[in-house]
């Protein structure tokens, strides 16, 4: 009896080395270069669109193209937010109190008004490299992209299955400081 029980260990062991296991370090090899594909094509169109001053129609549906071929898919969020310098008043209604010091403040601009912008909804009238087609930015203002997969991959089950833990989907961000101004 005891050795039947043996067998069977043996056999359930062996099974998990030579089936499970290669099949989970592969999964986790598709899924990092699953990473690296969207990093890149999202690090590649972030770094156009701050060297630019803009986002146009072109260079964003390169990048969603370039992010199918992750063999994965993403919801895309963009981010822009716009410095605001003000300058800081003692007495707002009296110029001659400045205090020579501005505050800084960010407003924010999401995937509505950015695509808003990249497809109006007069998009039929207007060439896709039309000026009129392109978000505009000014220099020091921030620009994020962010990536959500809108699934779990295979290690990411296996991952769940083998240690119990939780499903989580890839997520990815970049960013920066808008480094040249739109003509």
């Amino acid at each position: 009896m005891a050795d039947a029980l043996k067998g069977v260990i043996i056999v359930i062991l062996l099974a998990f080395v030579f089936g499970v296991y290669p099949a989970f370090r592969q999964s986790e090899v598709v899924e990092k270069n699953t990473k690296l594909a969207a990093n890149a094509a999202m690090v590649e169109f972030v770094d156009t669109v701050r060297a630019k001053g803009y986002v146009d129609v072109g260079d964003y549906e390169r990048f969603l193209h370039t992010l199918d071929a992750s063999y994965a898919v993403f919801d895309v969020q963009m981010e822009y937010y716009k410095k605001n310098l003000e300058p800081l008043y003692t007495n707002p209604d009296d110029y001659s109190t400045f205090q020579n010091s501005f505050s800084v403040r960010y407003d924010g601009y999401f995937n509505k008004d950015i695509l808003g912008v990249l497809y109006p909804g007069s998009a039929a009238s207007l060439a896709a490299d039309a000026p009129g087609r392109r978000f505009t930015m000014h220099v020091g203002d921030l620009f994020n992209v962010r990536l959500e997969s809108a699934g779990t991959t295979l290690a990411s089950r296996m991952r769940s299955m083998l240690f119990h833990s939780e499903l989580i989907p890839l997520n990815l961000k970049y960013g920066g400081m808008v480094r040249s101004e739109a003509p």
